[in-house]
């Protein structure tokens, strides 16, 4: 009984991984375009954003409705080109790996330069995770 108890408040109490993350990026290159779609009347909008980040060059696919926000946000890009992105929970492994990551536009933020510099972040390929095969097998040589 003492055991089940002991099991029962070890899975509530230990904290998993799973928090929200903030990345630092530096924006070097911006494409936007707005379509009508026939019939509807409504704006299909295509932005992505490449950015420099401390895991190497990103393409972010920015979706999301909020069109007033995805405005404000183009008209910050014209002055400032470091921003910080906060990427939901699952989906920092997403970020670190892949080299076109979707962003949601409400999680994209402006950073004022002159007070603070984005030194961690590099240009080139994202780091390189093995496959499972060669983690399981690191795993069985271990003594």
């Amino acid at each position: 009984m003492r055991s089940a108890i002991f099991l029962f408040l070890m899975i509530f109490c230990i904290p998993g991984q799973g928090f929200t993350k903030d990345y630092l990026v530096e924006l070097f290159e911006e494409h936007y375009k707005e379509t009508m779609i026939v019939g509807g009347g409504e704006m299909k909008t295509y932005h992505t954003w490449q950015v420099a980040t401390e895991y190497g060059d990103k393409l972010l696919v920015i979706v999301g409705e909020d069109h007033i926000y995805r405005d404000w946000l183009r008209q910050s890009a014209m002055n400032h080109k470091i921003f910080l992105i906060k990427i939901p929970d699952g989906g920092d492994d997403r970020f670190k790996y892949d080299m076109a990551v979707l962003v949601n536009v409400q999680q994209v933020h402006s950073v004022w330069e002159k007070k603070w510099k984005c030194k961690e972040c590099r240009h080139g390929a994202p780091p390189f995770r093995p496959p499972p095969e060669n983690i399981a097998l690191a795993v069985a040589q271990e003594p």
